[in-house]
């Protein structure tokens, strides 16, 4: 065999060789990254902080009750999705001094109607 085809030959084999084993590496490599997510986290309590450490949002048990909190920069609740005692769904954003900018169910700002006479 002429010596620049063994040449061709080797060099062949060497890049097929490295291609294959950079694909198991790679694959080894994924396998461990799947392996240190896990499927599930159980916790009370998870809270994200910006870079200066104040609490920007936390997802947690309020009251008893899943609740999810958003904070302004001044670590301030200002939007929150929670559930009340009963089960209900809530949502309400407030601005700077807690006054509330929106709200769901809608809250009502009707005065009760009074009790209409029975007559018997």
């Amino acid at each position: 065999m002429r010596p620049e085809i063994l040449r061709s030959l080797v060099l062949a084999l060497i890049v097929g060789l490295f291609g294959f084993l950079t694909g198991v590496a790679l694959t080894e490599a994924r396998e461990a990254q799947r392996r240190r997510i896990p499927e599930t986290i159980d916790a009370r309590r998870f809270r994200v902080v910006d870079e200066n450490g104040t609490v920007r949002a936390e997802l947690g048990m309020a009251f008893g009750t899943p609740a999810l909190f958003l904070y302004d920069s001044k670590g301030k609740a200002r939007a929150w999705v929670l559930l009340d005692s009963a089960g209900n769904a809530r949502m309400m954003f407030v601005d700077a001094e807690d006054q509330p900018l929106w709200t769901a169910p809608p809250i009502s700002t009707e005065p009760p109607k009074p009790a209409q006479p029975t007559t018997p």
